[in-house]
């Protein structure tokens, strides 16, 4: 894929863009200026929606930057409105967001889709493994009883 189609949903919002032509993720940027209080969470609506192709997923991930933390964020293919960002203040003073300010990254990779054929327990456990059941949880601190 070497082009993608996005279109702005509300005036004045920010086309996604990439900071250096080989960055894997897009920018995101803040449509609305809010103010998100302390230890809560708030949905900050981008302004713009993007086609995933088929065959592809677009993943919502932190900015390194930011201090603020990212819910979970998944744009599938055919999903056709705006990109909405959940934005988590984990502080303990109001975040302050200002339309344009850079809130995230859109990430676009391709994706399987699998189709799921139930079996038993005992189907899936007959290769071997170092991780046993527990798939290398850690059920108990070293040092501890």
């Amino acid at each position: 894929m070497e082009r993608i189609r996005m279109a702005r949903v509300r005036p004045g919002a920010l086309l996604p863009t990439r900071k250096h032509p080989t960055d894997a993720g897009l920018d995101l940027f803040a449509a609305a200026t809010l103010s998100i209080p302390p230890h809560s969470t708030s949905i900050v609506p981008t302004g713009v929606t993007v086609e995933i192709p088929p065959g592809y997923v677009g993943l919502v991930k932190p900015k390194g930057r930011n201090d603020h933390l990212l819910g979970a964020g998944v744009v599938d293919a055919g999903y056709q409105g705006e990109i909405l960002v959940k934005v988590v203040n984990p502080f303990a003073s109001p975040l302050q967001i200002t339309a344009g300010d850079a809130i995230g990254q859109l990430i676009i990779l391709p994706v399987v889709t699998p189709v799921v054929d139930e079996v038993s327990p005992e189907e899936i456990h007959t290769r071997p493994s170092s991780r046993g059941a527990t798939g290398g949880i850690v059920t108990q601190w070293e040092g501890t009883s």
